[in-house]
C-alpha cells in the first residue's frame, strides 16, 4: 500500500514538471516577439543615435552618443534687463519737432511787352465820316451848316426843336423863319380850307426836318433877325424846302394873287 502511494505521488510530480516545461516553451516566442517590438520602438525613437552608432561601427571610429536629458519641469527663460534710457534722449524724443520750412518759389519778373508802333502806309488817307451829327448849339452861333435833330410840334410841353407853323420853327433855342414863301395862317384862318392847308403844311415841314440831316443857309449873307427870327433857307441834297412846299400846293411865292379859300 505504501508503494502504491509513493508511485502515485511520483506520477503526479512528473506530470507537474512536464506541464511547467511545456508552458515555459510556449512563452518563449511571445517574449522574443515582445523584445523585438520593444527594440523597434526604441530604435525608432532614437533613430539618429542608432544611425550614428552604425556609421561609427562601420568606419571603425567610436562615436559618442549624447544622451539628451529632458528635465521634468520646464525652466522659464531668464528675463533680459531693460537698458536704461538717458534723460536727454527721452526729453529729445518727447519734445515736438517743428516742421521744416517750405522754400518759397522764386518770383519771376517778366518785363512788360511793348507793342510795336504801327507802320503807316504811304499816302494813306483816313476816311472821313460824312454823316452829320446831332447839333450842339451855343448862344451866339451863326446857325449855318449841316445839322440833324429830332423835331416835334410846338405846344405847351415842347418849346424847343419844334415846328410853330409852315414857315417858322425853333431849333436849339433860336427861332428860324423860311424865306421866299408865303404860307396859310394857322392861327387865324379865314376859312376851313386855309386851316386844313396850314395844318398840312406844318406837318410837312416837321417831316422834312425830322427825316435826316439838313443844311441851314443864310439869306443873301444877312444874319440879322426880323421879328426875332433868323432868316434861313433849309435844303437837303441841294433841294430847298420852300420849293417843295410850293410844288405841293402848301405855300406860294410872295406877291401871288391866289387865295387859300
Amino acid at each position: 500500500m505504501a508503494r502504491s502511494g509513493s508511485k502515485g505521488t511520483r506520477r503526479k510530480s512528473g506530470s507537474r514538471r512536464s506541464a511547467s516545461g511545456k508552458s515555459r516553451s510556449s512563452l518563449l516566442p511571445w517574449l522574443a516577439a515582445l523584445v523585438v517590438v520593444a527594440g523597434g520602438i526604441a530604435a525608432y525613437d532614437n533613430s539618429r543615435e542608432v544611425r550614428r552608432f552604425f556609421n561609427g561601427f562601420g568606419s571603425g571610429k567610436p562615436q559618442e552618443t549624447a544622451v539628451r536629458k529632458t528635465p521634468n519641469h520646464p525652466v522659464p527663460p531668464k528675463p533680459v534687463p531693460a537698458r536704461p534710457v538717458s534723460a536727454s534722449r527721452s526729453t529729445a524724443e518727447a519734445a515736438p519737432v517743428p516742421p521744416a520750412p517750405i522754400p518759397s518759389a522764386p518770383v519771376r519778373q517778366v518785363a512788360a511787352l511793348v507793342p510795336p508802333q504801327p507802320i503807316a502806309k504811304p499816302d494813306a488817307v483816313e476816311p472821313r465820316d460824312t454823316t452829320p451829327k446831332e447839333a450842339v448849339m451855343r448862344p451866339g452861333d451863326g446857325l449855318s451848316g449841316a445839322y440833324q435833330a429830332k423835331f416835334y410840334l410846338c405846344g405847351t410841353a415842347k418849346q424847343d426843336d419844334c415846328v410853330v407853323s409852315a414857315d417858322r420853327f425853333v431849333f436849339h433855342g433860336q427861332k428860324i423863319r423860311l424865306v421866299g414863301i408865303e404860307v396859310p395862317d394857322i392861327k387865324k384862318p379865314r376859312c376851313e380850307a386855309e386851316r386844313i392847308k396850314a395844318s398840312d403844311a406844318e406837318l410837312r415841314v416837321r417831316a422834312f426836318l425830322d427825316a435826316g440831316p439838313f443844311e441851314l443857309v443864310t439869306w443873301q449873307g444877312n444874319n440879322e433877325e426880323v421879328d426875332g427870327h433868323k432868316l434861313r433857307q433849309v435844303t437837303r441834297n441841294g433841294m430847298s424846302l420852300a420849293d417843295i412846299l410850293v410844288r405841293e400846293g402848301l405855300a406860294r411865292r410872295p406877291g401871288s394873287k391866289a387865295g387859300w379859300c
